[in-house]
């Protein structure tokens, strides 16, 4: 068993699961944000996603608003929380924050509970017109808090003016969310050989020859 175990943590990164993203631009998500209190925590339309945002120790609250240049924002001001939760239970690999209109001014980076935070890009979107701010994550959990840094570094404000004492802030246009999502066991077939990566009612399970296993090498046998 524990041969078979080491066979399967070798395979685990490559077999069984596909890559999906998710973009949320938030004109178009969340367009009725006025009506719900607080508005700044919201299930995503499709049900995938929940979002929670909290004060913290921070100054002001996460808020909801209007850009003129980048349409609705969601603000996270200096040491405010965004919590992103993965309802269906495959795992979050990516995360895209697109930062867009006053975003860019006091612009801090994320600390987050999970994962790690990557180089941000600093630059324009697409048409070369606006500029178009992106911090990236990548890791593999069901549930990230990201909290806002105290301090601006990468913005406007700070990097190009020298204020590096300005409080931070993330006021994202979109969210981008890829996920690893696996196949149920109910619907795999029998006699299989190739070990492969599956996920049922979010738990990992490893298939092999029509046995299923842990993560630690217990055969399960599932519900049908």
């Amino acid at each position: 068993m524990r041969k078979l175990f080491i066979i399967l943590a070798v395979l685990l990164g490559i077999a069984g699961s596909r890559a999906e993203e998710h973009s949320y631009v938030w004109n178009a998500e969340f367009p009725n944000y006025k009506q719900q209190i607080p508005s700044s925590d919201f299930t995503t339309a499709d049900g995938l996603f929940r979002f929670t945002s909290d004060k913290a120790q921070g100054v002001s609250g996460p808020q909801f608003n209007e850009d003129k240049n980048a349409g609705l924002l969601l603000r996270l001001y200096a040491d405010n929380t965004l919590r992103i939760e993965s309802l269906s239970g495959d795992p979050i690999t990516d995360i895209t924050f697109v930062i867009g209109g006053n975003g860019h001014y006091k612009l801090a980076n994320l600390t987050p509970s999970k994962g790690a935070m990557g180089e941000p890009y600093i630059g324009k979107d697409a048409t070369d017109t606006f500029r178009e701010y992106r911090l990236f994550w990548s890791g593999n959990a069901t549930d990230i808090t990201f909290t806002v840094g105290h301090l601006c570094e990468y913005g406007i404000d700070c990097a190009e003016q020298g204020k590096t004492d300005e409080p931070g802030t993330c006021m994202t246009k979109q969210i981008i969310i890829t996920t690893a999502s696996g196949q149920g066991l109910e619907d795999l077939q029998d006699g299989e050989a190739t070990p492969r990566k599956i996920i049922y009612n979010g738990q990992v399970y490893i298939l092999r020859s029509g046995h299923s296993y842990t993560l630690t090498g217990t055969e399960v046998i599932p519900q049908k």
